[in-house]
This record gives C-alpha cells, structure tokens and sequence, in this order.
C-alpha cells in the first residue's frame, strides 16, 4: 500500500478545511490543516507584540508546539480551536506567513508531519490544505486542488456562518478583509498564493459541499491508495 498525499490549496474563507476534512475522512487519510498552524503561531505572535526580528521569528516557529486530535487544534497544549478563527488572528496570520524564516520552519514541519504519519503506518495517506502545498511544501503530490470563489461569495458565506453562531458580524468589513488578505496572499515575495501548474482548479461559488466533493472523489485514483 502507498501513502498517497492530496494537496489542496486556495484562498481564505473558500471552505479549504471543510472539504479538506471530509476528504480525508472518505479516504482514511491523516487531516493536516496547516493554515490552522499558522494561525497558531499568529496567536503566539499577537500575545507577544507581533516582534519582527528574524531570531525571534525562528525561535517562535521552532518552539511552538502544534498538533491536531479530535478535529481539534492545540497550541502548547492549549485548545485553541475556536480562538484562532477570529478575523483578527486570520490577518495576523497573513502578516507572518510574510516572513520568510516562519514559512520556511513552518514547512519544514508539516513534512516532518506527514513523515511521522506515513512511517507509523495509520492512514493511507494525507490531505493537506492551504495556499502554497501544492506549489512549495509538497510539489510532489499525488493530487493537487485549487479551490476558489470569489471574494463576495466567500464574505457572504462566513458572514451567514458568524450570524449562525449569534455572532455580530457586518459584511463589508469581512469583504474588506478578504481582499487585503487576498492581495497580501498573492503578492508575498516568498511562496505567493498561486494555482500549481498542474492542478485542478475548482470554482466553488455556484457548488454545494456534495457537489465539490464528489468532483474531488471522481478526481482521485484511489486504486493507489487500495492497492
């Protein structure tokens, strides 16, 4: 049996972690989220003035612990599952993924993720989600997605998502937001938010969740992960 690795990438609030998720559990794959990782270093960052000095930024990565159990994210042994998905901590997360030795620790750790889950031999293989898998941290993989809405459909879906949740929310402020991340995303000097070349671009915007996962299921040769 191979471990087979399933990139998916796109831009923020288009349901990456969603579909991600119910990809891996159809599959019996490991679920690596690592905008969540990101965000928990964002988190780390805010609490402690968002210093940008190179040695900090390393020892930060470095000595952050990260990891997920139960579909839930913990940060140094903390729960921070529902604190990280705040819009605040989502623009800090755009900001240090700017940083050139944050990405680069962080990819080396996602690898060593998925070598550490491939090697204990649990799962056929690992989803993984964000916006430079596919291009940077595993250019390699079996599978590549890019999956994409536009801006008002994804501000329109996470605004109706916060109203669900009792939360106040106003939508031009969450649109606005996604531009500016979208326009950090897509213009860093160091792995910007791009489509891999030889990746399967979805639109999400006029697709419901069914929808979007019977294309990725049609899309992936499972006879490698059953042989």
């Amino acid at each position: 049996m191979s471990f087979i690795i399933i990139a998916i990438d796109g831009p923020s609030g288009v349901g990456k972690s969603t579909i991600a998720r119910k990809l891996a559990a159809e599959l019996s794959c490991v679920y690596v989220d690592t905008g969540a990782m990101f965000r928990c270093l964002a988190l780390s960052w805010g609490k402690q003035g968002c210093p940008e000095s190179d040695l900090f930024l390393q020892e930060l990565g470095e000595q952050t612990r990260i990891y997920f159990e139960d579909e839930k994210t913990f940060c140094d042994e903390i729960d921070v599952t529902d604190e990280i998905r705040s819009e605040d901590i989502s623009s800090l997360a755009s900001r240090i993924s700017l940083f050139p030795s944050i990405r680069e620790v962080m990819k080396k750790k996602q690898r060593a993720l998925v070598k550490e889950e491939c090697e204990a031999g649990n799962y056929k293989g690992a989803v993984l989600e964000g916006r430079d898998i596919g291009t940077v941290v595993f250019p390699y993989a079996d599978h590549k997605f890019f999956i994409d809405a536009s801006p008002e459909i994804r501000a329109e879906r996470r605004y109706l998502q916060l109203r669900e949740q009792d939360v106040d929310a106003d939508f031009q402020e969450i649109l606005s937001a996604l531009v500016e991340r979208d326009h950090q995303d897509k213009n860093r000097s160091i792995a910007p938010l791009r489509a891999a070349e030889d990746a399967i671009i979805i639109d999400t915007g006029n697709m419901n969740i069914d929808e979007v996962m019977q294309h990725l299921l049609e899309s992936v040769d499972r006879t490698k992960i059953y042989a």
